[in-house]
């Protein structure tokens, strides 16, 4: 394959979307093992040392300027301060192939708030496509339990996972003015490093509750996929779209990530396939859908 096709952004975004689709499950793993805000603070705490020390020999100067430190605790408390913990924990509540249906409802939010910052329109169409998308998430949340997830259960992990989708959304949005300065990798481990702040009073309690036998094989595999492949390489890729292509464009993969999420879902935990998760992932690619289809009137200039 042609090494332009390789860094493509579009070829890119399908890689992060395969890491990410499969992240569900293997995060889950870990969170099964030691809870999910240690788990949660535990990996951050290596992606920030593994993505400094590669900023560092990479960039040669790791720093970001003293009047951009502001904006990176924002960034920080929207991408890991909030979201992180509302995932996770939602996570370990419903199903990997809820939360990887939720979570693509980023764009939405994306494009809102580029609507209301004036930077674009929003038709009836777009409308439309928020109100399909968010009841493919309630169809979802009304089907209650399965298996060992009860219908209680699994309502609390869907709403804390909505919550996570809109920081998500909300992060992607605003980190875009930080990759027009710096580069993907410095962006990302800056926002990691003050994320870890907000994260510290949240998640320290579960994480001194952390035993050496709890450090099984799957617990170290979970840790390595996702402070690896899931936090460095695909956080600085996905930083690097947004920066190339813009932010909505970007979350708007989130179409292969949620049907890859599914797949693994029932690959690794058996979840089911029924016509239940489908149709809530039709809705929801249908809302995606609506939402990014442009008005037929020229955009708002900034």
């Amino acid at each position: 394959m042609d090494k332009k096709y390789l860094s493509h952004p579009y070829f890119l975004l399908i890689l992060v979307s395969l890491i990410w689709g499969f992240n569900f499950s293997v995060v889950k793993m870990g969170i099964m093992a030691i809870g999910p805000l240690a788990f949660s603070f535990l990996r951050f705490i290596l992606s920030a040392l593994l993505m400094f020390f590669v900023l560092y020999i990479t960039e040669k100067n790791p720093w970001v300027e003293v009047k951009d430190l502001p904006y990176f605790l924002f960034l920080g408390l929207l991408g890991f301060g909030i979201y992180q913990p509302l995932w996770s924990y939602g996570l370990k509540l419903s199903l990997a192939s809820h939360s990887a249906l939720i979570l693509s409802l980023s764009p939405v939010v994306v494009s809102l708030v580029a609507f209301l910052r004036k930077e674009e329109l929003v038709g009836g169409i777009n409308l439309l496509g928020v109100i399909v998308g968010f009841g493919g998430v309630m169809f979802l949340v009304s089907q209650g339990g399965s298996g060992d997830y009860s219908s209680e259960s699994v309502l609390y992990g869907d709403l804390l996972t909505l919550g996570a989708a809109i920081s998500w959304g909300l992060y992607s949005y605003f980190g875009k003015n930080m990759v027009k300065k710096y580069s993907p990798l410095k962006t990302s481990t800056w926002s990691i490093l003050w994320g870890l702040m907000f994260m510290f009073p949240i998640c320290i309690g579960e994480t001194l509750q952390i035993r050496a036998e709890d450090f099984s094989f799957s617990l170290l595999l979970s840790l390595s996929y996702s402070v690896v492949l899931s936090s460095l390489v695909a956080y600085i890729i996905w930083m690097q779209c947004v920066r190339e292509i813009g932010a909505t464009r970007t979350v708007s993969s989130q179409y292969i990530t949620q049907v890859v999420g599914v797949i693994a879902a029932w690959m690794i935990f058996g979840e089911p396939l029924g016509w239940q998760v489908f149709l809530g992932m039709a809705f929801i690619s249908l809302g995606l859908w609506l939402v990014n289809r442009k008005p037929q009137v020229e955009e708002l200039t900034p």
